[in-house]
């Protein structure tokens, strides 16, 4: 009969920490993409800078961009969300444009 009691308190021990040790493995990976994200980013800018200079379409220049970021991801077998990379290209694109809009008094001198 005592054994009984140890196999329930084993079961009952496990049941609790099984959980724990789920999310304790789902915020190491989380942890782990967010500390590569800001490389993901630099190295997005790199391929866009390259795709500026090789390519003319900017359908073109992003389609590129997402394949050269897939074929590096992998290469090292690291899962990247395709859509995000994607909405990140998009949002540097509308940015630089903001950024690189002539001023009004540029427009004006020529």
């Amino acid at each position: 009969m005592e054994y009984m009691q140890y196999i329930v308190s084993i079961l009952a021990g496990l049941a609790a920490v099984i959980p724990l040790v789920i999310k304790l493995v789902e915020y190491v990976q989380k942890a782990t993409k967010e500390k590569n994200w800001n490389k993901l980013v630099s190295m997005v800018i790199d391929l866009m800078q390259t795709a500026e200079s090789k390519l003319e379409k900017g359908a073109d220049k992003k389609e590129w961009v997402l394949a050269m970021v897939k074929s590096s991801a992998d290469t090292i077998n690291y899962d990247v969300n395709m859509d995000e990379v994607g909405a990140l290209i998009d949002s540097l694109c509308d940015m630089s444009k903001i950024i690189n809009t002539p001023k009004v008094s540029e427009t004006k001198m020529k």
